[in-house]
């Protein structure tokens, strides 16, 4: 009986996923998860789906960091009159293995084919705070820079920094625009060419495997095979997850995936 319950319910889940994705356009959330360390924690996957509210309550009179931030997004998504919200802490369920593999290996082409992309930047409260958020340190959030079509940038108290809409390319020249003064910044900040971040294609026909490698290098993830996977979109290459097996040979099977193409 319970077998037949999950079927039913990856069944359901596989036709809202195509009808979003062919027939809807929706928001991503970009940022960074909260450290365990500081006892703040995200709103994930097991929270909305608990059969008791009870959960849901407590984070909810908390008021926490991580429950605003599910807010605030939610509330930018509607303003731009997204009938959907994807957001990884929530979206994804962390204890199904092929549940996390297939987002894992999909993530560029979700980015890529989002209405719009906000990055939630939590460490910025102004231009110059830009330089230190941990964004730009990421693994992940590379190519959730580099895959979406249009972008809002948001600081701590989701104040919005800047728009990038990848296919109006002269709306950052217009004369005052903040947009080209913070584009400018993440250029100096991760050494990405702006004709890169503006209109990134995956593959190396364009750009090679050097440059690209370069871009990783300044960055850094929690799982050391991650590095790896979050390259996987960008080089227009897939391969299986296998956590365990270590950085070096994720990294193989990347350069392996990369030639063979």
């Amino acid at each position: 009986m319970q077998a037949g319950l999950d079927d039913f319910v990856d069944l359901r889940n596989k036709v809202i996923g195509d009808l979003v994705l062919h027939h809807a356009g929706y928001a991503i959330l970009s940022h960074t998860w909260l450290q365990p360390r500081h006892g703040h924690r995200e709103v994930v996957f097991r929270d909305a789906t608990a059969l008791k509210d009870s959960m849901w309550a407590s984070i909810r009179d908390a008021q926490g960091p991580g429950y605003r931030k599910l807010v605030n997004f939610c509330d930018i998504a509607g303003k731009h009159q997204m009938a959907f919200a994807w957001m990884d802490t929530i979206c994804i369920n962390k204890d199904s293995t092929s549940e996390l593999e297939e987002s894992i290996r999909s993530m560029y082409r979700w980015y890529r084919n989002s209405s719009i992309c906000i990055v939630y930047l939590s460490q910025t409260t102004s231009l110059e705070d830009l330089t230190n958020d941990r964004w730009f340190t990421r693994g992940w959030t590379l190519q959730e820079l580099l895959a979406p079509k249009r972008i809002e940038f948001y600081d701590f108290d989701w104040i919005k920094l800047a728009t990038f809409n990848k296919t109006d390319y002269g709306s950052i020249y217009r004369p005052g625009s903040v947009n080209l003064s913070v584009l400018q910044k993440i250029e100096e900040i991760t050494g990405i060419a702006l004709g890169h971040l503006w209109r990134f294609e995956p593959g190396i026909q364009r750009i090679g495997v050097a440059p690209i490698m370069v871009w990783a290098a300044k960055r850094e993830t929690t799982r050391g095979e991650d590095l790896a996977y979050s390259l996987m979109g960008i080089f227009g290459v897939s391969f299986s997850i296998a956590y365990g097996e270590g950085a070096e040979r994720a990294f193989f099977r990347l350069v392996e995936a990369i030639l063979s193409s």
